[in-house]
């Protein structure tokens, strides 16, 4: 996409395929669909960790060392993984999508 900045900072997007579109080329659209999914998912966790070490300092239970030392025992570990991949299917969706719909045509 060549564009002087001012034209691109005026841009408005459009919806092609139920997406908003941004960029002349789909595939930076689903790069950007796919980045906005991970900060989001980065946000929260940073938000629901803040507050489990917050409230976790105020009653005395662990301090930061404490969770820097821990161990996940397998069935924690086994916990994580499954939501590990929950978390790539979501951020991944956008090609998923696009395969489902060549596997169909």
């Amino acid at each position: 996409m060549k564009e002087d900045s001012t034209a691109a900072r005026e841009r408005v997007a459009y919806v092609q395929n139920g997406r908003p579109q941004f960029f002349d080329d789909p595939v930076n659209d689903k790069l950007l669909a796919m980045v906005m999914a991970l900060l989001g998912e980065v946000c929260v966790l940073r938000e629901r960790l803040d507050t489990h070490e917050r409230l976790a300092a105020r009653h005395g239970m662990f301090s930061a060392a404490d969770i820097e030392a821990f161990v996940a025992d397998d069935n924690a570990a086994a916990e994580r993984k499954a939501a590990r991949q929950a978390s790539l299917e979501r951020v991944l969706s956008v090609l998923s999508e696009d395969v489902a719909r060549l596997r169909q045509s």
